[in-house]
C-alpha cells in the first residue's frame, strides 16, 4: 500500500501545502505505478498521427490499474481529461481563421504539458494539466 502524501517545494525545504510552488508527492510507490503513470502521459505524443489510439491506451491502462493504485487512478483521470479537453479545444479553434492560426501553439503547449506530466509521474508527484475540463471527477 502506498505511503503518505508529502509536500515539497522546489527548493526541497518544508512541507507546507499552501506554498505556491509545493508539489504533492506520493511516498512508497513502486516502480510499476510510476512507469504506468508515465506511459499514460507520454503515449498520446507518440500516437498523434494515429488519432483515437492516443486516447485508447491511457484509457485502458486507467481502467485496468485504477483499483490497484490511487496514484495511477489520479494520473489516468488527469490524462483522459486533458485529452478530451484537447480535442474539444482543437475542434472549437478549427472553426475560425484566428483559431486555425493558434492551433500550432496549442499543439506545442500540449506537448510541453504532456512531458511535464510524465516527468511528475516519474518522480511520484501528482500533476494537474492547466486549461483542462475535469470531466472525470
Amino acid at each position: 500500500m502506498p505511503g503518505n502524501r508529502t509536500y515539497q517545494g522546489h527548493d526541497g525545504i518544508g512541507d507546507d501545502p499552501s506554498r505556491n510552488d509545493a508539489r504533492i508527492r506520493q511516498d512508497g510507490l513502486d516502480d510499476s505505478e510510476k512507469i504506468v503513470s508515465t506511459l499514460m502521459h507520454l503515449w498520446p505524443v507518440g500516437t498523434t498521427v494515429v488519432g483515437p489510439l492516443a486516447l485508447a491506451l491511457p484509457f485502458v491502462l486507467w481502467l485496468v490499474q485504477k483499483q490497484r493504485s490511487p496514484f495511477v487512478d489520479d494520473h489516468g483521470r488527469e490524462v483522459i481529461n486533458f485529452l478530451l479537453s484537447f480535442v474539444i479545444i482543437n475542434a472549437l479553434l478549427a472553426i475560425t481563421i484566428i483559431g486555425m492560426a493558434a492551433l500550432p501553439f496549442v499543439w506545442i503547449y500540449a506537448v510541453v504539458s504532456v512531458i511535464r506530466g510524465a516527468i511528475a509521474a516519474g518522480h511520484g508527484e501528482y500533476f494537474r494539466y492547466p486549461m483542462t475540463i475535469r470531466m472525470l471527477g
